[in-house]
Order: structure tokens, then sequence, then C-alpha cells
């Protein structure tokens, strides 16, 4: 049997949000240098650009609704507490700290198998050099000034 198609009404009203918040952030970068508004413009317009794909999509081509997804709110819940967190106290302990204890809580709240000394070696390797090549693209790279904090 096959149901209605229908459009996504949360993910169309999220996306213009994010065309909104895209718009913001554009705005407040006015006030920027030349070379400091390069990356929040950039971020800002392919945000924009994703969300209004999203909504062409949405309108033109509806879909079957979908499963409700597994998962655990008390997971979701730690990940934006984790998030907001790290939102907080990026300024006070500097990007790397804040950075690498939040990528150790994500993996802990997200992992749903059993760890092996393999997995949590490879988890840290994998952290270790996306977390080193962030922070040499936006300190070298981008030139963005980043909070040093107290521990690192």
């Amino acid at each position: 049997m096959s149901e209605t198609p229908r459009r996504d009404i949360p993910g169309i009203a999220g996306s213009a949000v994010f065309i909104i918040v895209g718009v913001l952030a554009i705005w407040g970068a006015r006030e920027f240098s030349p070379l400091g508004s390069v990356f929040p413009r950039t971020m800002a317009a392919v945000m924009i650009l994703c969300a209004a794909v999203y909504i062409a999509m949405a309108l033109l081509r509806p879909q079957a609704p979908a499963a409700t997804p597994a998962g655990s709110n008390w997971r979701r819940g730690a990940l934006i507490a984790v998030l907001v967190a790290w939102a907080f106290l990026f300024e006070k302990f500097g990007f790397l700290s804040t950075s690498l204890f939040a990528y150790a809580a994500i993996l802990v709240i997200a992992n749903y198998d059993r760890w092996t000394p393999r997995l949590a070696l490879t988890y840290t390797a994998v952290g270790a050099i996306v977390l080193g090549g962030l922070y040499a693209i936006f300190r070298y790279a981008l030139q963005v000034p980043l909070p040093q904090g107290l521990l690192f």
C-alpha cells in the first residue's frame, strides 16, 4: 500500500531558519576586516545555498513519510549539553582544549558498539588529525585568531 507523499514541513521550516541565520551572519560580517569576513561570509553563503536547495527539493519532490528515527533521548540531550558547554568554555580554555574534551565526550556518548583497544586508538588518531588540521587551517591558512586558553 502506498501512502500519500508529504512535504517535510519541519525540514522546510528549519531550512528557512538557516537562511535567516545565514543572512544575519553576512550582515554581521560587514563590520569585519576584509580578510576576517571571508570565512563567515563563505560559510553563510554555503548555508543559504544548501538550505535553499533543500527547500526546493522538498517542495518539488514530496516524499513518503519516513519511519520514526531510532535513538535515545538522553544521548541527544547529552550531545546538546556537550556542544553548549564547548561554546561557553571555548574562550576560557582555548580551542584545542575544549575541542579535545568535547570530541572525547561525544565519542563516549555516541558510541553504541563495544570499545576495543584498536577502536580507541583509531578514534584517538583520527581525532588528533582532524583537530590538529582544523587548528592549522583556522590559525595559519584563514588567520582566524583562536583563543589560547588556560591549558593549550
